[in-house]
């Protein structure tokens, strides 16, 4: 009877049919316990661990839990009374070892969510019978605590067992061990498998902050014979130009990873991130697009972030608010949840509980700008200039000092009464030297800066200089058009508020400011400038609408009294 029951349970579970492993141990159990004389102690283990898997395999997590403790017991009280009785119940395959047992203990307390317990049956198990599994585990719950040596050890011998263990790659370089010490544990894979070095040197170089080499690095990669359009890697290539705050190429990498894989995970989070950010309408619905459709006890903290960043897009703060929750719920180190909690607590003047979520995410990932610039908006929102300043001072140091850094630090002490303005000047002069290609806001703000101290020939030196070079926006004329009207230059102001519209049509302070030399100029060049941006001399000027009070309609009407004169002869 005792085999025909431990065959046919070896069966079922071959078969995966656990429910029905669940029935049989349960009554298997229950005659185990009117006849001991039969079921004798190692017979009534198997049984224990056959329904401990069984409970665990239908998601019966406490029960199953109880049951593998309860099977750990009886071993320990069989290998106490019998001598030699450790190496039998080994050779018994159908029954799991102790080293088994105990995995299957932290894996049921890591489903609900008992880390602690967790960790503790996991160091129980003596250094010497731990496996990489083993390891692995315990790496991961040490890097999640901060004990970041002792993860250190763990992960080096998972990879001295498995050299492709490349999540333990990523682990050990994320905590700033070298990419040539990682190396010198692979040389059994390196050496034969040749992209493996240079996915090593990738993944060291993004570690280490230096984007710009990671992601060349990533393109020798990305090509034909290697690992061309390869997800993974596009997405860790999105991150290092969003860490370099080059977002527009970010997001086109990302756009691509969905189209290559539209059940895409990782790195679908910080795509709805970006665009939610960006805020076009195009981008508004790519992002609705994302949202996930299948049954919701399917998604994963990604799908709650995408919808999350949906709703703040949509300004629906408290939904999104609530979706960025749900994400937390799943993983608390999702940093777009993170952040997505952040931006929606900050819109709805929760600046307290906004600057705590900046600061949890700013442990995870201490290099974003989004980050940092959300975390100093809540301290200057509610008034804290000192631990502000001292955030953005952070971000100087671990972005690299570039030029995103400098500003959001120039933010801060432009903000700041007590600041000097030479402090202020300095740090948004290197902004500009930093910024090579004039993606920042670095030279718009030191222009206005100095036009506030009424320095308008530095400012018009620095805008013309920067235009000879770089291709310009209609701001920077706009800007130069503020600064020669000031110089009483309405010659070179009208050409450059005009060139600031002929590229953007809705720039607002351009045609404020041409309205405002409009007195000085001759109703030629005006008639020229109407044709110019709109093709017709119909231009609706807001000179002659009298609601505006900046107005004086007596000056328009020199104009009317020239024509009429004019008509008259």
């Amino acid at each position: 009877m005792l085999n025909t029951i431990l065959k046919q349970l070896q069966l079922l579970k071959d078969q995966e049919l656990y429910s029905n492993m669940c029935k049989v141990c349960e009554l298997a159990l229950t005659l185990a316990d009117q006849k001991p004389d039969i079921f004798h102690l190692p017979v009534k283990l198997q049984i224990t661990v056959y329904y401990a898997d069984a409970c665990f395999h239908t998601q019966k997590y406490v029960q199953a839990e109880a049951l593998y403790r309860q099977g750990l017991q009886m071993r320990k009280n069989y290998v106490m009374k019998s001598k030699n009785a450790s190496n039998k119940l080994d050779n018994q395959t159908a029954v799991l070892s102790d080293t088994d047992i105990k995995y299957q203990i932290y894996l049921c307390c890591m489903a609900l969510k008992q880390k602690n317990a967790a960790c503790e049956i996991l160091q129980m198990i003596l250094a010497r019978h731990r496996t990489p599994k083993v390891n692995m585990a315990l790496g991961n719950i040490y890097k999640e605590v901060g004990q970041e040596r002792a993860a250190i050890t763990c992960f080096k011998e998972v990879l001295r067992e498995c050299p492709m263990s490349l999540e333990a790659v990523e682990n050990l370089l994320k905590m700033g061990v070298k990419g040539i010490e990682v190396n010198s544990l692979m040389l059994q894979v390196t050496s034969e498998i040749t992209w493996l070095n240079q996915w090593i040197k990738a993944q060291a170089q993004l570690n280490v902050k230096d984007f710009a080499g990671a992601i060349k690095t990533y393109k020798n990669m990305d090509m034909y014979g290697l690992l061309k359009d390869n997800t993974a890697l596009l997405v860790s290539m999105a991150h290092c130009y969003h860490y370099m705050c080059d977002d527009a190429k970010a997001i086109s990498i990302l756009q691509k990873c969905l189209r290559l894989d539209p059940n895409l995970v990782n790195g679908r989070d910080l795509l709805s991130t970006l665009l939610a950010a960006s805020g076009t309408k195009e981008h508004i619905r790519a992002l609705e697009a994302m949202t996930p459709t299948m049954d919701m006890s399917a998604w994963s903290a990604e799908h709650w972030v995408v919808l999350g960043n949906y709703m703040y897009a949509l300004k629906k703060y408290d939904k999104a608010a609530y979706f960025g929750q749900q994400a937390c719920l799943l993983d608390r180190r999702n940093i777009e949840a993170l952040l997505l909690k952040a931006n929606t607590l900050l819109q709805i003047k929760k600046y307290s509980d906004a600057a705590t979520h900046c600061t949890e995410a700013l442990q995870l990932c201490n290099y974003r700008h989004d980050i940092h610039k959300c975390c100093v908006e809540s301290y200057i929102q509610s008034n804290r200039i000192r631990e502000a300043e001292s955030v953005a001072v952070n971000a100087c140091n671990q972005m690299n000092f570039s030029a995103q850094a400098y500003c959001l630090h120039a933010s801060v002490l432009l903000k700041d009464p007590m600041a000097s303005s030479r402090t202020v000047r300095k740090i948004l002069e290197k902004a500009v030297a930093q910024d090579k290609t004039g993606v920042t806001n670095a030279l718009p703000m030191l222009v206005e800066f100095l036009e506030s101290e009424q320095q308008y020939g530095p400012a018009s030196h620095l805008l013309l200089k920067h235009i000879e070079t770089h291709k310009p926006s209609s701001r920077l004329h706009q800007l130069l058009g503020d600064c020669f009207v000031n110089l009483q230059k309405d010659d070179e102001a009208f050409h450059h508020y005009t060139l600031a519209l002929k590229l953007d049509p809705t720039n607002q302070r351009a045609t404020e400011g041409l309205n405002n030399i409009g007195r000085s100029l001759s109703l030629s060049k005006r008639d020229s400038y109407y044709t110019c941006v709109g093709g017709e001399t119909t231009y609706n000027s807001q000179v002659t609408n009298s609601s505006d009070p900046d107005v004086d309609v007596e000056s328009v009407d020199p104009w009317q009294r020239d024509i009429e004169s004019f008509d008259e002869c």
